[in-house]
């Protein structure tokens, strides 16, 4: 078997194979924040995106539009606000509700931020080799896991 047993394992570990990608990605994207001296995470520019749209926007909003856990949403913006970035306060009419908005430090580097990730589209375009058709296979992936979980597809195997 080859040295690197992810890729040798082909498609039948493919979310092994993603989470590695993620974690270089990330990775690399967090080196290159810090030699820009800019103090955020990689994932941070959906919320930034999205309260930038949608001033007042809830975690719940984020959360649903990102397809991300509520909880992992809170954990974040918690970090985004204690960084300077977002200002959380109590949702006007619904009380429960926390709402976001942008800070100044937010609104001053979001263009610079904008710039990096126009940047990184082209560059992700350019390591696929301006060939996106990986997108339709993931939206297929996305489609069926929504209709049922992989480890349910798992069970009904066994249960076979």
């Amino acid at each position: 078997m080859q040295d690197d047993l992810i890729r040798a394992l082909g498609y039948a570990n493919l979310d092994t194979r993603l989470k590695r990608i993620s974690d270089k990605m990330s990775h690399s994207i967090r080196a290159m924040y810090k030699q820009l001296n800019i103090d955020i995470e990689p994932n941070w520019y959906l919320v930034l995106v999205l309260v930038k749209e949608t001033p007042t926007i809830s975690v719940m909003e984020i959360a649903n539009r990102l397809k991300f856990t509520h909880q992992s949403i809170i954990t974040m913006t918690n970090k985004m606000c204690a960084n300077g970035y977002l200002i959380h306060s109590k949702d006007k009419v619904d009380k429960r509700k926390t709402v976001f908005r942008l800070t100044a430090k937010a609104e001053e580097k979001l263009p610079t931020l904008l710039q990096i990730w126009e940047h990184g589209k082209v560059a992700i375009f350019e390591m696929l080799d301006k060939d996106i058709s990986i997108i339709k296979h993931l939206e297929v992936l996305e489609s069926n896991l929504e209709k049922q979980s992989f480890g349910e597809r798992m069970l009904e195997k066994l249960k076979a």
